[in-house]
């Protein structure tokens, strides 16, 4: 199992990034757990939990967002771990 954090930037606050990343993972049905929130430097945190191929098309979607997103930039982190430390995917409160 792999753990991916993603950073993004942009315009990605106040454009129901993080409910749409939740809605992407949750009508997609892809094995993921972990949580979504925002970051007071404006950033959107993504950490996920799961197979490569699942967490391949969150940071797919991830770069692109919902509409009104404008993404510049996504950092991203992948390690791997032994067991997931989540039970769900969800947005965590700022």
């Amino acid at each position: 199992m792999l753990q991916m954090t993603l950073i993004i930037k942009g315009k990605v606050q106040r454009v129901g990034f993080r409910y749409s990343v939740v809605d992407f993972v949750i009508s997609s049905k892809l094995p993921i757990v972990g949580h979504v929130r925002n970051m007071p430097d404006g950033s959107v945190h993504v950490l996920a939990q799961g197979d490569i191929e699942s967490l391949k098309e969150l940071h797919r979607f991830c770069t692109k967002g919902p509409p009104r997103a404008e993404v510049r930039e996504v950092e991203e982190d992948v390690v791997q771990i032994s067991k997931p430390n989540f039970s769900e995917f969800v947005v965590l409160a700022e």
